[in-house]
């Protein structure tokens, strides 16, 4: 009932369809590889939301070519995996080759490999009481995170990990923030992984941090479905261009916004990371 008042008090003035039916399409111009969707697909988590989101999923592509992550939004009540985020399951599950580095009795993290990068999906989408929005990740899927990202690392992938929640301390205020942010920062920084993009705060976001094996570097973007309004950002998407040696040669980042005059998205800058140390 809250989210539904919230709903109509403000966000249905914020976002709209119409948007990202736009983002899909300049998407599809561009001719990605790889597509990922860091979270908050449904707005309240009622069971016919899910379905209406495995819809406009596979609008997007096929399971092999997008990849997704659950939001806050898709946890909002507690709901049997089959009549919820189950729906998404082929989007968010390993292929065959990236399913050789994960607990295969654990839904979270999966990997997808494709070439020499490694996709690793997390969820921090859980229920929480009425008006907090935080997320965790709880200890069992930050120790298999651990392994996960060792055996990676040790293989020589770029590897990109996806979250909802912004994984860094700090990024968030308390009522909002990954719970176990500190704890994620800590294997990051032990394991290494080249970037990790998130979403949930509406905002583009940019943070470096120094790990065992280079620079890794946290991105966040706006929400998909975003006409500009208010202090937040019009909708936005990144295109990541990872070299053949990622760690060595970096990884080139184009930021794609929505226009509200031209009703179009257009480049707004490319820029690259850098993910080796300088000593």
């Amino acid at each position: 009932m809250l989210g539904y008042f919230n709903w109509q008090r403000g966000r249905k003035h914020v976002h709209n369809r119409q948007v990202v039916d736009l983002m899909v399409a300049d998407i599809k111009r561009q001719s990605p590889d790889q597509i990922v969707v860091t979270g908050d697909l449904v707005n309240l988590s009622l069971e016919e939301e899910f379905h209406g989101a495995n819809a406009w999923l596979q609008t997007l592509g096929l399971p092999d070519r997008v990849t997704v992550v659950p939001g806050n939004h898709d946890a909002y009540v507690p709901l049997e995996w089959s009549k919820s985020m189950g729906v998404w399951q082929d989007y968010m599950s390993s292929n065959e080759t990236g399913s050789a580095y994960v607990n295969h009795n654990a839904a979270f993290p999966f990997v997808r490999i494709n070439g020499h990068i490694a996709v690793v999906g997390l969820s921090s989408a859980v229920p929480k009481p009425p008006f907090i929005a935080a997320g965790r990740l709880g200890a069992e899927q930050l120790v298999e995170l651990s392994t996960t990202l060792h055996k990676l690392g040790r293989d020589g992938f770029f590897r990109i990990v996806l979250i909802h929640h912004p994984p860094l301390p700090g990024q968030n205020r308390k009522r909002k923030a990954l719970d176990d942010a500190k704890a994620l920062k800590q294997i990051l920084c032990e394991q290494g992984a080249e970037l990790v993009l998130h979403g949930h705060n509406h905002t583009d976001m940019l943070q470096t941090i120094e790990t065992v094996h280079g620079l890794g570097h946290t991105i966040g973007v706006p929400s998909a479905s975003a006409a500009k309004a208010g202090h937040r950002p019009a909708a936005q998407y990144n295109l990541y261009k990872v070299d053949a040696n990622g760690r060595a040669e970096g990884c080139t980042v184009t930021i794609r916004g929505f226009d509200p005059a031209e009703q179009q998205f257009r480049e707004l800058r490319t820029f690259k990371l850098d993910t080796e140390l300088k000593t």
